[in-house]
C-alpha cells in the first residue's frame, strides 16, 4: 500500500472494539474514521451457576463482563470465534473451547459435544439472535443471562458522512450494527451515498439489513471474523493503490 495514500474506512462496531479496530487499521496504513453506532455498557450482575455445565460467549465484551460476573474459571467455556477466545483464556478461563466461527458453528459444537448440566448463554440485552431458544429447540438444555447492553449513539459527526460520500469504505461487524448505521443514515439524509459507497460485512446475517437499502456495492468477509473482514478491506483494487 502507498505510504502517501492512506484509504478511508469507517467502522461502524459498537464501542469500545471500534477504538481497537481503528487502530489495527491505522497500523495497516488505513485513515481509519470511528463511526461507532452504540456503546456497550457492562450490567451489575452476579451469575448463578448452579446445574450449569457450560457456558456460551458470543462476543468479546461478553467475555470481559463475564470475567467480572463470576470468580468461576472452572467450568467449560465456548466461544464463537479466535477474539472472544483469547480474552476468556486472558481472564484466566481454564477450560476454553472455540467453535472459530459465527453463531449457528457455536451452535453445532455445543449440540456435538452434548453437555452435563445447562448450557448458559451470556449476551447482551439486543444480541441478534436467540442460541438458548435454539439449544432448547435441539433438546439441549439452556438459558441465557444478559450481561450487557447497547445504548445507540443519537448521531455521527459531519467527518464521518464526509467521508462516506467522497467513497470510504464501510466495515460491518454485525447485523445490529449495519441496522443502527442505515438508521444513522437516514437521520443523517445520507442514504443516497450509503447506497453508493463500498461495503464490506463480516457475514451474510450482518449485511442482511442493508440488503433492503439496494446497496450496490456489497462484499462479504470470506470468514465471520475481523482478521477475514480485514483481508477483504485490503484486497479491494483502491486499497492496493
Amino acid at each position: 500500500m502507498s505510504s502517501i495514500l492512506r484509504p478511508k474506512v469507517l467502522v461502524t462496531r459498537a464501542e469500545p472494539g471500534a477504538t481497537r479496530t481503528c487502530t489495527a487499521l491505522s497500523d495497516r496504513g488505513f485513515d481509519a474514521l470511528n463511526a461507532a453506532t452504540a456503546i456497550l455498557r457492562a450490567r451489575p450482575v452476579t451469575l448463578s451457576l448452579e446445574g450449569v455445565g457450560l457456558i456460551a460467549v458470543t462476543s468479546p465484551f461478553g467475555a470481559s463482563c463475564l470475567a467480572h460476573a463470576t470468580t468461576e474459571r472452572r467450568l467449560p467455556v465456548i466461544a464463537v470465534g479466535d477474539v472472544t477466545a483469547n480474552r476468556l483464556r486472558e481472564a484466566g478461563f481454564e477450560r476454553v473451547n472455540n467453535a472459530s466461527g459465527d453463531a449457528r458453528d457455536l451452535l453445532a459444537m455445543i449440540r456435538e459435544r452434548a453437555p452435563e448440566g445447562a448450557v448458559l448463554h451470556v449476551r447482551g440485552v439486543d444480541q441478534t439472535g436467540d442460541l438458548s431458544a435454539e439449544l432448547n429447540a435441539h433438546g439441549v438444555r439452556a438459558r441465557s443471562e444478559i450481561l450487557y447492553a447497547a445504548e445507540p449513539v443519537p448521531a455521527l459527526p459531519d467527518p464521518v458522512w464526509a467521508a462516506l460520500s467522497e467513497g470510504a469504505c464501510v466495515l460491518i461487524h454485525s447485523a445490529k450494527g449495519a441496522e443502527r448505521f442505515a438508521d444513522l443514515a437516514k437521520a443523517a439524509g445520507q442514504v443516497a451515498a450509503l447506497r453508493a459507497a463500498p461495503l464490506i460485512a463480516i457475514s451474510e446475517t450482518a449485511a442482511e439489513p442493508l440488503k433492503s437499502l439496494g446497496v450496490a456495492r456489497l462484499t462479504i468477509a470470506k470468514r465471520p471474523d475481523e482478521a477475514a473482514l480485514f483481508d477483504a478491506l485490503e484486497n479491494r483494487p483502491s486499497a492496493r493503490a
